[in-house]
């Protein structure tokens, strides 16, 4: 499996290497081939908020593969045991855990990802990532509580506060700072990192982070430019994860449309209707 000599991502900062992910919500697996034909080095499938389920997951984990990426699901919830076994069964090399208010909800994921004697997994070597294989389960079982990475995600008031030991956590190796979800939380809206008090949280939690050598997932994941990849990498980003594959392709089509609009336009007796509103920030 994806794992078989470790974990990529941990192996890419090991080697001083930055990665980069993207955030699938289509399920399509084309659009995951076109990912790992153009650099980026891992995906992150959601299950929280898309329609993506178990048996869509393995299909796009075998595709990720395939393209030459490692693989992380965002379960629904970090407490139900089976979301979690299902998708590391599938292939993810890790887990990203929404909402996590402290290390009670990492706890209850590990509990499910982590075969004895680190952890209460039930074993079934008839899966994808053991590679159907019984003679090689035991091994199989070893390698997985070496390379599964557990990801929380840093977007409520309560993970801030417990940050220390979500950073202590030996199984948390990065996190990723969910500044929508805890910008909304705190009464500011969309604006996201630009509002007064997630911004204090984002230096506390990239501090954190640093003293404990928990890598910070992030970035300019709506638009990304040069820039702000520069900034976020100043301020102790290592991981970045930009993108939506379904926002990226309304970005594209945005685009597409304010071309021709602009191209008709005062050229002929030949109109467009008005541009749409666009549905991201200027």
């Amino acid at each position: 499996m994806f794992y078989e000599g470790g974990n990529k991502i941990l192996t890419m900062l090991e080697q001083k290497r930055v990665p980069l992910g993207i955030q699938c919500f289509t399920g399509s697996t084309a659009l995951v081939e076109v990912m790992g034909a153009t650099g980026f080095d891992f995906v992150m499938f959601d299950a929280e908020h898309s329609a993506n389920d178990a048996r869509a997951m393995e299909g796009l984990v075998r595709t990720a593969t395939f393209a030459g990426m490692a693989s992380y699901i965002r379960v629904p919830d970090p407490h139900n045991a089976t979301d979690v076994r299902r998708a590391l069964e599938a292939g993810a090399e890790g887990l990203v855990l929404p909402e996590v208010h402290s290390v009670d909800d990492i706890n209850a994921a590990a509990k499910a990802a982590y075969f004895p004697p680190k952890g209460e997994r039930g074993i079934c070597p008839s899966t994808r990532s053991a590679n159907h294989n019984f003679r090689r389960f035991v091994e199989f079982t070893e390698r997985n509580n070496r390379a599964v990475t557990l990801v929380p995600e840093i977007e409520n008031p309560d993970g801030v506060a417990r940050i220390e030991e979500i950073c202590a956590h030996p199984d948390v190796r990065m996190l990723i700072f969910g500044q929508g979800d805890l910008a909304f939380s705190q009464g500011e809206g969309n604006a996201m990192d630009r509002g007064a008090q997630t911004a204090k949280d984002y230096r506390t939690v990239l501090a954190v982070a640093r003293k404990h050598d928990v890598a910070v997932i992030g970035g300019p994941v709506l638009v990304p430019t040069a820039d702000a990849c520069r900034r976020a990498l100043e301020a102790g980003v290592t991981v970045f994860c930009l993108g939506l594959d379904s926002m990226g392709f309304r970005n594209w089509c945005e685009d597409t449309v304010r071309a021709l609009a602009e191209g008709v336009q005062g050229g002929s007796e030949w109109t467009r209707p008005p541009v749409l509103e666009s549905g991201f920030p200027n």
